[in-house]
């Protein structure tokens, strides 16, 4: 006799202004796997069904001309909910956003006393902490919006360079793309890290990268820090391919050097050159992915006088030479 397949139910909550790859890329994931699992022994097979379900009393939902067909959230009662990302351009966007969301936060804090997963993709970290429903808890989220996290939320414990973290029923995802991080995350939860594994090789994607900090490019966190700091992070993010001194700096942020020094420290972990190199080294790997420039016209572009000390600093921050750069990851010459 042959034993039926594990039954997972996976909710998307779909709601007004949610990112529809968020909301779609999950289900043809789940669909994949369940593919995968017909080959496994019955014992161990799963079958994900994913389907969208809605906060809101209509069960359609427009976004973008996109239309999802949903279900109710109050009478469905998924083993995981997952809530897409904000789709949202600015931070100054994205505060009213969540104010226009009472019916969602209403929902999530309805289903948590059910105790299962609540599974939250890049932004909408965000809708949780407003929610409340992430104070005192570990939680990540795309890492440009780390500072304005720490800010709103204070009683969250942000861990803004993890791709997925876990605390309790609550897990959380940094960038747009880590749905399809989440939905693998749920493959592997719910059937085991060897489907979860098959379905990353489908899909052409890493099963096991856990950092977001390959991708961080701190000249655009937003709001990470006192005033002093912004205005000096904006007069080095415009002075890449120049030569600038300490003195310089603190003389436009009209402050003395120590001070300026000390509260960058604090802000950012970095000195101000430390800083600048990392900037001069994002566009250098931008110039490397998108250009035929020679590594001559990178280092005069990125404020360096030669290929030599360019080299040094690249390396320093990647582990890489320019050229090893260029030939890991399948660059142009």
């Amino acid at each position: 006799m042959t034993s039926s397949p594990k039954i997972v139910e996976i909710g998307v909550l779909v709601y007004p202004g949610c990112l529809r790859s968020s909301a779609v890329v999950p289900l043809d994931v789940f669909r994949i796997a369940n593919t995968l699992a017909l080959y496994r022994p019955a014992s161990q097979r799963v079958h994900f069904r994913g389907r969208w379900l809605s906060a809101r009393e209509d069960n359609m939902v427009a976004i973008d001309g996109l239309t999802f067909q949903t279900e109710a959230l109050a009478t469905a009662k998924p083993d995981a909910l997952m809530l897409p990302g904000i789709d949202h351009g600015t931070l100054h966007d994205l505060v009213p956003l969540l104010k226009q969301l009472k019916a969602e936060s209403d929902a999530v804090q309805a289903f948590t006393p059910s105790g299962q997963l609540l599974v939250a993709s890049c932004s909408s970290a965000c809708l949780l902490a407003h929610a409340g429903l992430l104070d005192g808890r570990r939680a990540t989220t795309s890492w440009w919006l780390a500072a304005y996290f720490r800010q709103q939320f204070p009683l969250v414990t942000l861990d803004a360079e993890e791709l997925i973290v876990q605390d309790g029923q609550f897990v959380t995802s940094g960038g747009v793309t880590s749905s399809l991080d989440l939905a693998l995350w749920l493959v592997g939860h719910f059937g085991g890290a060897e489907l979860r594994q098959m379905t990353a090789k489908i899909l052409l994607m890493d099963g096991n990268r856990a950092s977001q900090a390959p991708y961080v490019a701190s000249a655009m966190i937003q709001d990470a820090g006192h005033a002093i700091i912004e205005r000096a992070r904006r007069w080095l993010n415009k002075r890449l391919d120049q030569t600038w001194t300490i003195a310089e700096l603190s003389t436009y942020c009209n402050t003395s050097s120590r001070t300026l020094l000390r509260r960058f420290q604090d802000a950012t972990g970095m000195s101000p050159i430390q800083y600048s190199q990392q900037l001069r080294v994002e566009r250098a790997k931008g110039l490397l992915e998108s250009t035929r420039l020679s590594l001559a016209e990178i280092t005069d572009q990125c404020g360096y006088a030669d290929v030599a000390t360019f080299s040094k600093t690249f390396k320093r921050w990647t582990q890489l030479t320019p050229r090893e750069y260029r030939v890991r990851f399948g660059l142009r010459h």
